[in-house]
C-alpha cells in the first residue's frame, strides 16, 4: 500500500468515526470554525515566541509580538461569533424540534424571564441608590466638619482681633483654642499673620506650606497623597488686615468620628503612575479643559476607618460600595477628585434609612425579603405547572397523529399548512402526503397566485424605496422617474440629505431582472444610506476602568462617547466601501453600476464618482454638455476596486442628466435610440419643468420602442441648478 493511499484510509477511518460520534463538521460555517480556530492558535503561538524573553535579541520582536497578538484577538473573536451561532442553531434544530421543549421554552420566556429581569432591575436600582446614599452620608459628614471648623475659625478670628486691640504680648493664649472646643478635631494646628507678618500663637503651628496666608482655600485638600481640612480667613481690622489658618489632618481617629456607625470607610488619593504596570487600575485624566496635559493616575489609600458590620439578619450581605466626591488639590489649587469606598450590610443601610422608625424599618425589610421568597416559590409552581401542561399537550398531539395514519385511507379535502420543522411538522407532513398526488394541479395554482401576490408585495415595497418627494434645496431642483420593465426592477436612484443645502445623488443599475435585481436594489439602497449617513464614534482617548468609581471619575471628567455625525463625504469612499459589501454578501455573478455625487447648494459644487454606470451629463445653460465619467470599476465583481473623484463647479441654470440603459439601448429598426437622441431631447427643453423634460423624455423612449414590450428598466434622473 502506497502512502498516499495510506493516508486517504486513515482520513476516511477518521471521518467514519467523526460521523459516528457525531461531531464532524457538516457545514461550510463549522468548517469554517475549525480554520479560523487554527489560525487562532498559529497567531497565539507566534505572539508567544515572539513575546519570549529570548527573542529580545530580534530587532523589532515586540512589534511583532503586538502584531500577531492582534491578529489573535480577532481571530479569537470570528470563533466566538460563529461558534455561538453554531450553538444556537443546534439548540433549534435539536433541542427544539419537540413541541414540549418549545412550550417550556415559551413558558421560560413568558413567566420566568421577565421576573428575572425585573429582579435584577430592582437589583441594580437598589444598589445604585446604596452607592449615592452611602457616598452622601460620607460627604454630608466631612462638609459638616468643614462647617464646624469655619465655625471655630471665626470665632478664634474674633478673639485675635480683640487680642490685637489689647495689644497682649506674644504668644497670644486663646480660650477659643481651649478645650472642649478643639475635642473633636485631633492633631490639629493654626497659623495666623496680621498684614502678612506672622503672630505666635501658644497651640500647635500650621505645617508651613499650609499656613500661607496668600492662598485663600478652604475645605477638603490633597496634600502629599494624604487627605487635610483647611479653614481660611481673612477680617479686615483697623490697621490692616488678619488671617486665620486651622488645619486639621483627616486621620483615621478623625473619620471614625466623623463617619459613625456606616462601615469600613476608605478615602482613596490619585497618584501618578510610574512607567508601565498591568496589575494597576489606572485612570486617564486631563489637567485642563483643552486635554493638553494628560496623565494616568491609580487610586491610592490614604485613610482608612471603621470596621466591616457584624451580620444582624440571617440574610444579611455584605455590600461594597464606591465612588468620587470633590476636593482641592493643593499642590496647584485646582478642583480635583478623590475616591471613598465605603464595607458595610444592608441592615447599616437599613437602620441609617428608617432612623426615624425605630424597629418599624427592619420590620420593612424582612417583609420585603418575605414578599420576594413568596414570589419565587410562585414562579416555581407555575414553571411546574407549564411543564406538565406541555406534557399533556405533547400526548394529545401524538394521539392526533396516529389517528391521521386512519385518515390516509379516507377523506383527501384536509390541508394543513406546513410552517415549522418540528414535530407538529412530521404530523402536517404525514396528513399532507395523503392526497398530494391527487391535489398537485390545485397546489400548483395556489402556489402561482402566492407568487403573483408576492411579486405584487414586492414591487409596492420597493416603490417605497425610490425618493416619493423630491428633496428640497433652495440651490437645487430635483426630479427622479423609474419604469419597471416587469413587475419589479433592478434600476436604482436615490436622493440622500446631507444636511443643510447638502445632498447626495445615486444612479444605479443592477445586473440581471425581476426578484434577484430588485433584492440587490434593495440591499444596495440601504448600504448607500448607511455609508452616506452613518455615524461613527468620536475619536476620543478613553481608558477602559477596571471599577465602577473609576468609571464615575472618567464620565465627571467629561469623557464620554459622542455619536456626533462624522458623515463620510468622498463620494469614492462610499463606492469603495458599497464594493466590498457587494462582493462579500452575493454571489459571484452578482454586481452593480453606480454613480455617486455629492452636491453642496453653498458653493455649487459637485463631487462625484462613477462605479462604472453609464457616465451622466452636465448641460450647461450655455447649451454646452460635459459627461462625467471619472471612477472606476463596477460595483462588487472584485474584492478591491481603485475607484477616482472628481468636483464639477456648476452654475444657476446647469442641468444634470443621469440614465439607465433602458433609455439609450432600446433599438428598432432605425437601431439605438442612442446617447446623442436623449442629449438633444433634453437641451432643447432645458427651460422647461424637470417633470416637463422627464415625460418628453420618455414618451420618446416608448415610441422608439413601439408595441414590442419594453425591454429593460427605464430610469432618468434629473437635477437643475437654480
Amino acid at each position: 500500500m502506497s502512502a498516499s493511499a495510506f493516508i486517504d484510509k486513515m482520513r476516511a477511518d477518521v471521518r467514519r468515526r467523526l460521523l459516528a460520534a457525531g461531531v464532524y463538521p457538516r457545514s461550510g460555517l463549522a468548517r469554517f470554525a475549525l480554520w479560523v480556530a487554527g489560525l487562532y492558535l498559529f497567531s497565539e503561538a507566534l505572539a508567544l515566541v515572539f513575546a519570549h524573553p529570548l527573542s529580545h535579541v530580534v530587532k523589532s520582536s515586540a512589534r511583532w509580538a503586538g502584531i500577531f497578538s492582534g491578529w489573535a484577538g480577532f481571530f479569537e473573536f470570528v470563533f466566538i461569533c460563529v461558534a455561538l451561532w453554531l450553538f444556537f442553531r443546534w439548540v433549534r434544530q435539536k433541542l427544539m424540534w419537540r413541541l414540549r421543549n418549545r412550550l417550556i421554552v415559551t413558558y421560560v420566556f413568558i413567566g420566568v424571564i421577565p421576573v428575572v429581569l425585573i429582579l435584577t432591575m430592582v437589583g441594580i436600582a437598589g444598589y445604585i441608590l446604596g452607592n449615592q446614599l452611602t457616598t452622601m452620608l460620607v460627604n454630608r459628614d466631612l462638609l459638616a466638619e468643614v462647617e464646624s471648623l469655619d465655625t471655630l475659625n471665626a470665632t478664634v478670628s474674633l478673639e485675635l482681633m480683640n487680642e490685637l486691640q489689647a495689644k497682649r504680648a506674644a504668644p497670644l493664649h486663646l480660650a477659643s483654642l481651649e478645650p472642649p472646643s478643639t475635642q473633636r478635631f485631633p492633631n490639629w494646628s493654626i497659623a495666623a499673620s496680621f498684614n502678612g507678618k506672622p503672630l505666635a500663637i501658644a497651640a500647635p503651628a500650621a505645617p508651613a506650606d499650609l499656613a500661607d496666608p496668600k492662598r485663600d482655600i478652604s475645605g477638603i485638600l490633597t496634600r502629599e497623597h494624604a487627605f487635610v481640612i483647611r479653614s481660611f480667613r481673612s477680617t479686615k481690622v483697623s490697621g490692616g488686615s488678619l488671617q486665620v489658618v486651622l488645619v486639621v489632618p483627616v486621620s483615621a481617629e478623625f473619620l471614625s468620628r466623623a463617619v459613625p456607625d456606616l462601615g469600613l470607610v476608605t478615602l482613596y488619593s490619585f497618584e501618578p503612575v510610574q512607567g508601565q504596570s498591568r496589575n494597576e487600575v489606572k485612570v486617564h485624566i486631563s489637567e485642563d479643559k483643552n486635554h493638553q496635559d494628560e496623565k494616568d493616575f491609580t487610586p491610592t489609600p490614604a485613610v482608612r476607618a471603621g470596621a466591616e458590620p457584624a451580620v444582624e439578619y440571617s440574610i444579611d450581605p455584605p455590600l461594597t460600595f464606591g465612588s468620587v466626591f470633590r476636593v482641592t488639590d493643593w499642590s496647584n489649587g485646582k478642583g480635583s477628585f478623590a475616591l471613598v469606598r465605603v464595607s458595610t450590610r444592608a441592615s447599616v443601610l437599613n437602620h441609617r434609612v428608617f432612623t426615624d422608625l425605630g424597629e418599624v424599618g427592619s420590620a420593612i425589610l424582612v417583609l420585603l425579603a418575605a414578599v420576594a421568597i413568596a414570589f419565587g416559590v410562585i414562579e416555581l409552581v407555575a414553571l411546574i405547572i407549564g411543564v406538565s401542561l406541555s406534557r399533556t399537550i405533547t400526548k394529545s398531539i401524538a394521539k392526533l397523529y396516529r389517528a391521521t395514519q386512519h385518515i390516509n385511507r379516507g377523506d383527501l379535502d384536509h390541508r394543513i399548512r406546513v410552517q415549522t420543522h418540528d414535530q407538529l411538522a412530521s404530523l402536517e407532513t404525514s396528513f399532507n402526503s395523503m392526497s398530494e398526488s391527487l391535489q398537485r394541479l390545485l397546489a400548483e395554482q395556489k402556489e402561482k397566485q402566492r407568487m403573483e401576490n408576492e411579486l405584487a408585495i414586492a414591487q409596492e415595497v420597493q416603490a417605497q424605496l425610490f425618493p416619493r418627494d423630491p428633496k428640497k434645496l433652495e440651490s437645487l431642483e430635483l426630479y427622479g422617474i423609474c419604469k419597471p420593465a416587469r413587475t419589479v426592477s433592478g434600476d436604482y436612484y436615490d436622493f440622500v440629505s446631507l444636511g443643510h443645502e447638502r445632498l447626495g445623488i445615486a444612479v444605479g443599475d443592477i445586473s440581471g431582472k425581476g426578484i434577484s435585481a430588485a433584492l440587490l436594489m434593495a440591499t444596495i439602497h440601504s448600504a448607500v444610506r448607511v455609508f452616506e449617513l452613518g455615524a461613527m464614534p468620536e475619536q476620543g482617548e478613553l481608558v477602559a476602568a477596571g471599577a465602577a468609581a473609576v468609571a464615575a471619575a472618567e464620565n465627571v471628567r467629561g469623557q464620554r462617547w459622542s455619536v456626533a455625525a462624522q458623515r463620510i463625504q468622498s463620494p469614492a469612499e462610499v463606492l469603495t466601501l458599497l464594493n466590498r459589501h457587494v462582493y462579500h454578501s452575493t454571489p459571484p455573478e452578482k454586481y452593480a453600476t453606480l454613480f455617486l455625487g455629492i452636491f453642496d447648494g453653498h458653493t455649487r459644487r459637485f463631487i462625484y464618482s462613477n462605479g462604472g454606470h453609464l457616465p451622466p451629463f452636465v448641460i450647461h445653460d450655455s447649451g454646452e454638455v460635459r459627461k462625467l465619467e471619472t471612477g472606476g470599476l463596477v460595483v462588487g465583481l472584485f474584492p478591491e476596486v481603485v475607484l477616482e473623484e472628481e468636483e464639477v463647479k456648476l452654475s444657476r441654470g446647469d442641468i444634470f442628466l443621469a440614465f439607465s440603459d433602458g433609455v439609450t439601448e432600446p433599438e428598432n429598426d432605425f437601431g439605438e435610440f442612442g446617447e446623442d437622441r436623449l442629449l438633444e431631447l433634453v437641451r432643447s427643453n432645458r427651460h422647461l419643468p424637470l417633470e416637463r423634460i422627464s415625460e418628453i423624455a420618455i414618451g420618446a423612449v416608448q415610441d422608439w420602442i413601439g408595441e414590442r414590450e419594453q425591454p429593460d428598466d427605464i430610469t432618468l434622473v434629473l437635477a437643475r441648478v437654480r
